[in-house]
């Protein structure tokens, strides 16, 4: 090619420097498919929406191309990111536990009754012709008691028909200051073993037998049906080295006071005095279990 002119070349170079031009600003200018260039001088006044992409992956077992799912979602470049509040669960209310009633029932009333008895019921208890006091001069008296235990129990004693009344109102008295007896049985309850009757700690009254030891032979206060022996196990007869049942040593030291024991002005003392009948415990050798009229 022969030399160009002047005007050609200048021509030439013009050219090539629209085109470098025109491929700088294609370059620069023209925004990319997937995105939106927000075009403003303040950036935090201006709303930029963007396409963001959220994948969900399925893996089926026979491939594992990913299908890519896109989803768009408006973004705000002002608006700060939300913040879910968290849930506030209320404490569960303090149930209310009501108030204990405390119910005092008061003890049932004393009761007692006075029953004619009959040979046959006084059974072992009774021989005829010892002298002792005829079933028809006797009578039975039922009565209530404190217990060892606490608890109120029936009580069953023999007397003289002319002591009824009294041992009736004795044991009212008894009743009435609660002091414990373990049980009160007709001795017949025990064959009319006087030693088996106070090794049970049985409280008794009529019973047709002598005086223990007595020579000659004398028929004791129970024989009549003036005498009632009181928890004996625990109170028994003490005269020096003998102790009466035996089982009742424990019970000998009347310093160390325990239930069921009888000691000289105490209730049970002063309940048979005011009718009449003595206690045993002031003897030289003291029967503190027995009282007779």
């Amino acid at each position: 090619m022969g030399r160009w002119s002047r005007r050609q070349q200048a021509l030439v170079v013009g050219l090539l420097v629209a085109v470098v031009l025109l491929a700088v600003v294609t370059v620069v200018v023209w925004p990319d498919d997937d995105t939106s260039v927000a075009v403003g001088d303040d950036a935090t006044s201006t709303t930029t929406t963007s396409r963001v992409e959220t994948t969900t992956t399925t893996r089926p077992a026979s491939t594992t191309t990913e299908a890519p799912t896109t989803t768009e979602v408006p973004v705000t470049a002002d608006a700060p990111p939300t913040t879910a509040r968290p849930t506030t669960t209320a404490a569960p209310a303090t149930p209310t536990i009501p108030r204990a009633t405390t119910t005092t029932t008061p003890p049932p009333p004393f009761r007692s009754s006075i029953e004619s008895v009959t040979a046959a019921q006084l059974g072992s208890s009774y021989t005829s012709g010892m002298g002792c006091t005829e079933p028809s001069a006797l009578r039975a008296v039922n009565v209530t008691h404190w217990g060892y235990d606490g608890a109120v129990h029936e009580g069953r004693v023999i007397v003289a028909a002319s002591e009824a009344d009294n041992v009736s109102a004795i044991f009212d008295d008894l009743y009435a200051a609660r002091f414990p007896i373990q049980r009160i049985e007709p001795v017949d309850r025990y064959d009319a073993d006087d030693q088996a009757s106070m090794r049970a700690n049985n409280s008794s009254g009529y019973n047709c037998r002598y005086v223990a030891g007595s020579n000659p032979p004398k028929l004791s206060n129970h024989a009549f049906g003036k005498a009632i022996d009181i928890n004996p196990l625990h109170n028994p007869y003490v005269k020096g080295d003998k102790i009466d049942p035996p089982e009742g040593a424990p019970w000998a030291d009347r310093s160390n006071q325990r239930q069921g024991m009888i000691y000289g002005g105490d209730v049970v003392v002063k309940a048979f005095e005011a009718r009449g009948w003595a206690w045993g415990g002031y003897w030289t050798s003291p029967d503190y279990q027995h009282f007779d009229k």
